[in-house]
């Protein structure tokens, strides 16, 4: 009797292997292991089966993923939630999937990071669209502040997402100033992100000096504004616009790839920096 129950006992997981390549097929089996084995992802089928499907929709980085690399984006997602609380505004009910958009726009952004946590982000409230700002005085679409809370119209984070090369998100323009505002109000953040700060910085003070006397560019205006608008505007260009990015202003992209350590033009890698021990670009 004994040894009967030590046999159905390890007879079970291959079972429940066996069932899940008749329903899911092999793509099925690693998604399950990479998520539940590996990353321990507090997910069930169905609701990885419903994100993978959302992102899978919207969010073009995430489609060319490998299931490896699914798998990470996946759980870094549920990491990231299980630090950021959602507050919906103006009568606004925060769905489970605004709050997976949304974190995606952070995921994407700090997917080659070893340190992808933005410990200075408190808290996102999201208004159904443009809304006003008492500090500001004006009309906004969104906001990060220094420290708090961000701030996005949900009408132009879904468009951000729905156009996904006409160099506009809002969620990755947002997400883009907290990750460089944590340098300075966060306790942790990258140290390979914060090493090329500098040099970035001298990079793109000579083009947005550059922009600030020519009609000519490549990058919307809105980045002649400061420093910190210009490197929002440049990770929105960077990700939606890769190749023209990289055929204008290839210095800059070359040092973006090393800050974030992903090249948004290796699709079939995952986006790796490194291809077999050369520099993809």
């Amino acid at each position: 009797m004994g040894s009967l129950l030590g046999l159905i006992i390890f007879l079970m997981p291959l079972l429940v292997i066996y069932l899940a390549y008749l329903r899911y097929g092999k793509k099925g089996i690693l998604s399950f292991v990479e998520n539940k084995v590996i990353y321990h992802t507090p997910v069930t089928r169905i609701q990885y089966e419903k994100l993978d499907a959302l992102l899978e929709e919207k969010n073009t980085f995430y489609r060319a993923l490998s299931i490896h690399g699914r798998a990470k984006f996946v759980n870094r997602i549920f990491r990231f939630n299980k630090e950021v609380p959602y507050r919906g505004m103006n009568g606004l009910e925060v769905t489970d999937e605004m709050k997976f958009l949304v974190a995606s726009a952070a995921v994407q952004l700090t997917y080659g990071l070893k340190f992808f946590l933005l410990e200075n982000l408190e808290g996102i409230k999201i208004y159904p669209s443009i809304f006003y700002s008492k500090l500001y005085k004006n009309n906004l679409r969104g906001l990060m502040p220094a420290e708090g809370c961000m701030l996005l119209s949900w009408e132009h984070v879904e468009r951000g997402f729905f156009i996904p090369d006409d160099r506009y998100n809002l969620a990755l323009h947002e997400m883009a100033h907290a990750l460089k505002l944590g340098l300075k109000y966060a306790y942790n953040f990258d140290i390979d992100f914060y090493s090329f700060m500098e040099k970035w910085t001298e990079l793109g003070s000579a083009e947005l000096t550059r922009m600030q006397q020519s009609r000519n560019n490549f990058l919307r205006d809105y980045a002649s504004t400061n420093m910190e608008e210009f490197f929002a505007v440049s990770v929105e260009h960077f990700f939606e616009a890769p190749y023209q990015f990289q055929r204008n202003l290839p210095e800059l992209y070359d040092h973006l790839c090393k800050m974030l350590n992903l090249n948004p033009l290796n699709k079939r890698g995952d986006y790796k920096l490194m291809v077999t021990g050369k520099p993809f670009l």
